[in-house]
């Protein structure tokens, strides 16, 4: 049996994300349709570890097409640019934030000839996307992983 464990999600519109500053006295979530709170959470570490940073990227960029009132392609990616820089200001160093925020930026200016309401939605899914791929390159790391420690190891983590 499989136990698959997300500590960033998309519900209803919003992020969803484990406060991992809280952890592991307490389960607390953030819940928010702002990319701007993303941004901080990211800043102050209540999301961790470099899938789940670029996982909160995405989901951030996905959260700011889809709060835009821009009613024009190049007004929606003038949008979309401020949301990068807020989110990329975050941590600095984080390999897999730039490339999330950079594949998201890439989707929008790929699709110029749609409508901004379309192209939201293509960038909640692309969001969902690169979500679904780091948890498969987990549980592939995990597969991996499990062939190499044997009962009774231990395992230094840091």
């Amino acid at each position: 049996m499989e136990i698959v464990v997300r500590t960033i999600w998309w519900k209803r519109g919003k992020v969803v994300l484990i406060d991992q500053t809280k952890l592991p006295l307490k389960e607390e979530y953030i819940e928010t349709d702002d990319y701007r709170r993303v941004a901080e959470a990211i800043k102050v570490l209540s999301i961790r570890g470099a899938p789940a940073i670029g996982v909160a990227g995405a989901y951030g960029m996905a959260l700011a097409a889809a709060k835009s009132s821009a009613k024009s392609t190049p007004d929606f990616l003038k949008e979309l640019d401020k949301a990068a820089k807020v989110l990329g200001t975050t941590r600095p160093t984080a390999v897999n934030l730039f490339w999330a925020i950079d594949r998201m930026r890439m989707k929008a200016s790929a699709n110029p000839h749609l409508a901004v309401s379309r192209l939201k939605r293509v960038l909640r899914e692309e969001a969902e996307a690169i979500a679904e791929e780091e948890l498969e390159m987990s549980r592939r790391m995990g597969k991996h992983g499990s062939r190499l420690v044997k009962s009774g190891d231990n395992i230094l983590h840091h």
